[in-house]
């Protein structure tokens, strides 16, 4: 009867077991695993408001010299912010997640910060336009043109910035983070 009891004991203590195992990792650990991967986009942001400070103001440039090397140091720091970027994007997008709502969380994040991605390129890019520019009319309508491309890809980059709080909103509800 003994040894009956101690098998009985064992089958049930193994089919817990398998049954626990094969839930996968639980809520908390899961909203700990995306809450990481996400938390790295602070220091991006960080880094962002630090190379928009770097940038040499504007009434500081004195010819058309100063405003190519100015452009063109300016571009390689934002596309240097955008490797940055791409790389902690491919990382969030490879958190393994089985909750269907952290899914769904993990998503809109990648597709909000694959926006800024796409934005600050854009930015790089017109930046690069202007490394080209000559002093005399045509530059200058290059310029005016450009601008306009610049203030459409900085309203993107407001828009992620309300996106990106509204995910961390629902986020954090979801996952019971209190906001102090």
């Amino acid at each position: 009867m003994k040894t009956r009891s101690i098998v009985q004991t064992l089958a049930a203590v193994t089919f817990v077991s398998m049954t626990l195992t094969a839930c996968g990792p639980s809520k908390v650990d899961q909203c700990n695993t995306l809450s990481t991967q996400i938390n790295k986009a602070s220091g991006l942001g960080k880094k962002f408001e630090a190379v928009g400070k770097e940038m040499t103001p504007v009434n500081g440039i004195k010819n058309i010299e100063d405003f190519h090397r100015v452009s063109k140091e300016s571009s390689a720091k934002v596309r240097t912010l955008v490797g940055e970027f791409d790389g902690f994007i491919t990382s969030v997008n490879a958190a393994e997640l089985k909750d269907e709502k952290l899914v769904g969380y993990r998503d809109r994040a990648v597709t909000t910060y694959s926006t800024a991605s796409k934005s600050l390129t854009e930015i790089a890019d017109i930046l690069v336009k202007f490394t080209k520019v000559e002093a005399n009319e045509s530059g200058q309508k290059q310029i005016k043109d450009s601008l306009k491309d610049l203030q459409k890809a900085s309203t993107v980059l407001e828009t992620v910035d309300m996106d990106e709080k509204a995910i961390s909103s629902e986020f954090n509800t979801y996952c019971g983070v209190d906001k102090k």
